[in-house]
């Protein structure tokens, strides 16, 4: 909102700033015309708001995606381009040298998305790619692919090797694994609880009340109908530890909660937590005590990513961790934690979060890209 209160040597509206260093931020414009020159990126001082370098001006053409800017260092700044409902469509990467006549590199390209991984040894092999149901390429934005092996290294960044066009196996459940879980609803149809099934019985998870959303949820509006599926879960003997997940939109919402099931007793117990009942699990991980759950919402349009969530199994302690991007994987590697998300890798060590990047360099090749997160 300052930002837009400021004055400029160019014409439009400032709808990003982003500082690159003391001296130096760059700035997105929103001319609000149609047609060529709608948006400009521009580099200004932070002195007296001058323009010293003109990235890009351009439409938002047959896209109809609006550009979100985002910069972390001293020589690049993106933009990010989301459809209507957030659906992701793009990126452009700038890198310029202000102390140069140079002008600036300008690179097309697609966030990595790391949505499964295997284990070999102590290498973590990770499929990654750019390319979504509905998404459009056109204009420089192509479907891509990629495995990418992750190395992790003792109080350091991991070593990677990036193969262009290959995807790695899934990784397969154990043989000899007890539980088979069902989300079993046919679409269109009214919603079933998800069941655990056990020596071909089955078991339907709990649904949780009206009442218990009302008082679970006093700050939102109660919806027409409860939906509640086990999510992500892990076995550990006797006991399934899981995440539920719902959808929320359309009249139709549900209840975060942290599951047990009991082999043995053929028992649940649900855990309404306040910091996970507004989301749904997208990953788990049973880390000795602790258990590790991606947090997303399920609206209508793009999930949305809502940070990682330790729960202490045996304390109840709880503490949420700010990854803003949707969890996909959740792995214990050396003394980190390394999440595959929608916009590349993670790594926990500590309270320290550092993402880890993989897009192109100048030359058009996949590198790892760290930015620390906190």
């Amino acid at each position: 909102m300052a930002a837009a209160q400021e004055s400029y040597s160019f014409p439009g509206r400032v709808v990003g700033k982003k500082p690159l260093d003391a001296a130096h931020s760059v700035v997105l414009v929103d001319t609000e015309k149609p047609g060529p020159g709608r948006w400009g990126l521009y580099i200004v001082s932070n002195q007296n708001n001058q323009e010293l370098l003109k990235l890009d001006v351009y439409s938002e053409g047959v896209l109809a995606a609006a550009p979100e800017l985002e910069a972390f260092n001293s020589n690049s700044a993106y933009l990010h381009f989301y459809s209507d409902y957030g659906f992701y469509q793009g990126s452009i990467k700038y890198i310029f040298d202000l102390s140069s006549s140079k002008a600036p590199v300008k690179i097309r390209y697609g966030m990595l998305a790391l949505t499964s991984v295997a284990r070999s040894s102590d290498k973590l092999d990770y499929s990654a790619s750019f390319s979504q149901p509905g998404q459009i390429f056109q204009d420089g934005w192509h479907e891509q692919h990629a495995a990418i092996i992750v190395e992790p290294r003792e109080a350091g960044l991991p070593s990677y090797q990036i193969v262009q066009g290959a995807i790695p196996p899934e990784q397969s459940a154990s043989p000899d694994e007890k539980v088979v879980v069902q989300n079993i609803t046919p679409p269109g149809q009214p919603h079933r609880p998800s069941t655990v099934l056990v020596d071909n019985k089955s078991y339907p998870a709990p649904i949780p009340t009206m009442d218990v959303y009302r008082k679970t949820m006093p700050q939102k509006q109660a919806p027409a109908e409860i939906e509640s599926d086990i999510g992500p879960f892990v076995q550990n003997g006797d006991k399934l530890w899981f995440a539920t997940t719902f959808y929320d939109g359309e009249g139709v919402s549900g209840i975060g909660a942290i599951g047990t099931f009991d082999l043995a007793t053929r028992k649940y117990q649900m855990r309404y937590l306040p910091e996970i009942a507004p989301w749904s699990g997208s990953a788990i991980l049973l880390d000795g005590d602790d258990l590790w759950i991606g947090l997303k919402h399920r609206p209508e349009g793009a999930d949305i990513g809502g940070g990682l969530l330790r729960y202490n199994v045996r304390t109840g302690a709880v503490k949420t961790f700010a990854i803003p991007d949707v969890i996909y994987t959740i792995d214990r590697a050396g003394d980190a934690l390394y999440c595959g998300t929608s916009h590349g890798l993670y790594m926990l060590r500590g309270d320290r979060i550092t993402q880890l990047r993989f897009e192109p360099d100048e030359s058009g090749q996949l590198v790892m890209i760290p930015r620390a997160v906190r």
